[in-house]
């Protein structure tokens, strides 16, 4: 299936390094201005608004009642992407790059929120941000440590990192075509059993709601890798996409949507066909040049639309109007993503490069 998809293949083994797939930068943004507009839009109470998003955007709340798909979304694409970028890496390289992408703009993220939170205009309800609630967020271990997140989107990121914690696994021994495989279906197998074992710490790492949508992400990359879909690889996907479907209603009422499961599900297998088309690599005409931009500023743009956003919004839409607010305020997050990518994320990361580079001790 797809020959081209299988050219590339040999020329990915062949370099050992895995070309960018732009199209999933692309993908990143939208991901992210999907939770943005649900964020934004998806509540009937008044917050941020002082009357109703179903009053002032009667349509518009309709369809970002669904953004939170996005974050789904970002968990397929982040299977994907981390076993693509961790293909061949030892364990400590595998970490570091992931230290180096998460750390950096999370860190400012906490302290532009908190900083937000107790200086900014303050939202019905609001619990009070402490110093010490900052520093343990700093961590990222803050949810396991019983310390609230600053912002409410942080509880994706526990999840992201139980994910490399399960995946260094197989980095260690080495990173196969059979082994990831393996890896699957153990993984799958064990997500089933969590919940059922009694272990709090076996539930903890395996994340069994949402193991499915990172190992559709890894097995659509080994189809990228092959360059065709095998028989084996179909199967992972068909165990990923029927857990998912097991795990959806719980999803849902869990994180308080009670919305058309039906919908959810044609939308999460939608998403899993469009992985499909990049693993066989039939979107790779896609070359746009601001599509890696759109990939940079996704994750700031995640990490800070919430805490500086809903303020601005319920502060002053009452003077600037409905849709004015709503157009400025995402333009005005979208530009603060762009400048803490330029500005902070570049010379950050490139500071920590160097601190994790080992010294070359001196010559006697």
């Amino acid at each position: 299936m797809g020959g081209g998809g299988a050219r590339r293949s040999t020329r990915e083994r062949g370099s050992g390094h895995a070309p960018r797939i732009l199209v999933l930068d692309g993908l990143r943004l939208l991901a992210a201005l999907s939770v943005v507009l649900f964020h934004y839009l998806a509540g009937s109470g008044t917050i941020p608004w002082q009357r109703t998003a179903v009053e002032l955007f009667p349509t518009l709340h309709r369809v970002a009642e669904f953004g939170w798909l996005g974050v789904v979304f970002f968990f397929m694409i982040s299977g994907f992407v981390i076993c693509m970028s961790g293909w061949g890496k030892s364990l400590q390289q595998f970490w570091q790059g992931r230290i180096l992408r998460l750390f950096p703009l999370y860190w400012v993220a906490v302290v532009l929120s908190s900083a937000a939170a107790r200086l900014g205009p303050q939202t019905p309800g609001e619990p009070r941000v402490t110093v010490g609630q900052m520093f343990t967020n700093l961590t990222m271990l803050h949810e396991p440590l019983g310390v609230a997140s600053i912002d409410n989107v942080y509880w994706t990121l526990w999840i992201e990192l139980r994910f490399y914690l399960v995946f260094s696994l197989v980095v260690l021994l080495g990173t196969t075509h059979r082994r990831i495989a393996n890896f699957c279906w153990l993984w799958a197998l064990g997500s089933v059993l969590a919940p059922a074992s009694g272990i709090a710490l076996l539930d903890q790492l395996l994340v069994p709601r949402w193991a499915p949508f990172f190992i559709a992400g890894i097995a659509f990359y080994l189809v990228r890798r092959a360059g065709r879909v095998e028989g084996e690889t179909l199967g992972i996907l068909a165990l990923s996409w029927l857990l998912m479907q097991h795990h959806l209603r719980a999803i849902m009422e869990g994180e308080g949507h009670g919305i058309n499961w039906k919908v959810c599900l044609t939308a999460i297998t939608a998403m899993y066909l469009l992985m499909g088309l990049i693993a066989l690599g039939k979107l790779d005409w896609i070359q746009w040049r601001w599509l890696p931009v759109a990939g940079a500023i996704s994750y700031p743009l995640y990490l800070v639309h919430q805490s500086l956003g809903v303020r601005v919004i319920w502060r002053w839409n009452e003077q600037w109007g409905a849709w004015p607010t709503l157009l400025g305020v995402i333009g005005g997050v979208v530009l603060i993503a762009w400048l803490l990518h330029r500005l902070v994320e570049r010379p950050l990361t490139r500071l920590l490069r160097r601190m994790m580079q080992p010294t070359t001790p001196a010559s006697a």
